[in-house]
């Protein structure tokens, strides 16, 4: 809850925006300024976020100014810094932090006690909004004509780091070069960074398990499942590793029955589709993608079977034909009938899914249809089965049908089982240490070359097998 400020929903040009009131009730037009910023460039759900995050940090800021006495004053150019850079240490620990001004700020106003995630999060949208202030900042400074009394423009930067660079170290290079085809293009590589302005700290952590549906569970999921559009629809999840918004945007012009396929389309390339144009500019914006760089799926089983079985029985039972669209997940209550079901409420899905979890008697906590992606990912890399007898597909394949930019995504996702790594590891310590001595690095090379060329002896004996055949 905000204490300070209001935040308000608005349209702007058939698009959903953000304004927010400040503790005298008057629109504080920085706010605006970045609302508008956004509508230019980002995702709907990207400007929910960001609009939210900086509301709840201007609220701090506020709150800071009432406690440190300066409520209605011009805060010190010092004393704002501190204020800023506490916000991350307010946001995560709050009373427990070492910085007074978080401590304080926590005693009015509870911190929410964020993750270290959430926390970047919300410092990305604040990060935005300074350099955008800092821009807006010398624009005017550096206007011509003369500036209005009531426009105070300060000649010096907030944050002295705000748009300067830095020297870009080896390893910095390195990484630049590797995920970023700009960097990779320019003469003589990267030179230069720019500075990070209030940076978080964020530790790596382990993946959590718990994000993956489990694997056997999943059938008796989707049979749990209250509708045969909703058992159509998690079968899908679960047989393509799609996320949920790609597959309830699913069109019937993307299903090939005949075939046994689906594909996952980008709204932007076929913006002008009848579906896409029966939609109020309000809903369109509403259409989400997040990057995917393939169309193609790949539909594993029993889960692409119980897809096209339980589709059949949506479309017979339960779809209101009405030739106004083409989305095939529909509203099935009678004050949304036959409306589009992406447009649907979360917070309905999740309820939905949380019920069917529940009767299989699942006892670890799932994170939402978003874990049958990471089930997908887990099965594809590790226990997939492949025409020479191994199981598994390279990582570098899974990145493909998934959908991924880069590897590192896909291993957020697609994790190797560490049972079967340490299966691996016995394995290895007992080829290693197998008579009680360790083998020398020519023994194990010795070792290893030998089982290369049984590999190939056997390569080739199937291959004439396969031409006397």
């Amino acid at each position: 809850m905000l204490k300070n400020v209001t935040i308000v929903p608005e349209d702007k040009d058939g698009q959903r925006s953000w304004k927010l009131l400040g503790p005298d009730g008057k629109r504080i037009a920085a706010f605006d300024a970045f609302a508008n910023s956004l509508l230019r460039k980002c995702s709907l759900r990207t400007r929910i976020a960001y609009c939210y995050q900086l509301a709840r940090f201007l609220d701090y800021v506020f709150e800071a100014a009432a406690l440190l006495g300066c409520a209605g004053q011009t805060i010190a150019r010092s004393t704002l810094e501190e204020v800023i850079e506490a916000y991350d240490d307010y946001l995560v620990i709050g009373a427990a932090s070492g910085k007074c001004i978080a401590r304080l700020v926590d005693s009015t106003i509870p911190s929410p006690k964020s993750s270290g995630a959430t926390s970047a999060q919300a410092h990305a949208a604040i990060r935005r909004f300074l350099k955008l202030s800092e821009r807006v900042r010398r624009e005017l400074s550096e206007l011509a004509q003369p500036i209005p009394e009531n426009c105070a423009v300060d000649e010096v930067r907030l944050f002295s780091d705000i748009k300067s660079r830095e020297v870009i170290k080896g390893p910095q290079r390195a990484a630049l070069i590797q995920h970023s085809i700009i960097a990779g293009v320019v003469a003589g590589g990267p030179k230069f960074i720019e500075n990070a302005i209030a940076s978080t700290a964020s530790a790596k952590v382990d993946y959590d398990k718990s994000r993956a549906f489990p694997f056997d569970k999943i059938g008796d999921f989707i049979r749990c499942l209250p509708s045969y559009r909703d058992k159509s629809a998690y079968s899908l999840f679960a047989a393509s590793g799609c996320r949920g918004h790609e597959g309830r945007q699913v069109l019937f012009d993307d299903i090939d029955v005949a075939h046994a396929k689906v594909f996952l389309v980008d709204p932007a390339s076929r913006r002008n589709h009848s579906s896409y144009l029966y939609l109020q500019p309000r809903e369109r914006e509403m259409l989400s993608w997040k990057g995917r760089t393939t169309h193609e799926t790949l539909l594993i089983e029993p889960f692409a079977t119980m897809f096209f079985e339980n589709l059949e029985l949506y479309l017979k039972h339960e779809y209101i034909p009405h030739g106004l669209h083409r989305f095939v997940f529909q509203y099935s209550s009678q004050q949304c009938l036959g409306r589009p079901y992406f447009l649907s409420d979360a917070s309905g899905r999740r309820s939905i899914f949380k019920k069917a979890v529940e009767k299989v008697g699942i006892q670890t906590r799932i994170g939402g249809d978003h874990s049958l992606r990471h089930a997908y990912g887990t099965y594809a890399l590790n226990y997939f089965p492949r025409m020479n007898g191994e199981y598994g597909l390279p990582l570098a394949f899974v990145q493909q049908i998934m959908g991924h930019k880069y590897a590192s995504n896909t291993s957020k996702y697609a994790q190797y089982d560490k049972d079967l790594l340490q299966e691996e590891l016995k394995h290895a310590n007992s080829v290693v240490f197998g008579e009680g001595l360790p083998k020398s690095v020519r023994e194990l090379k010795l070792q290893a070359l030998n089982a290369l060329v049984a590999k190939l002896e056997q390569d080739l004996a199937r291959e004439k097998d396969a031409q006397r055949d």
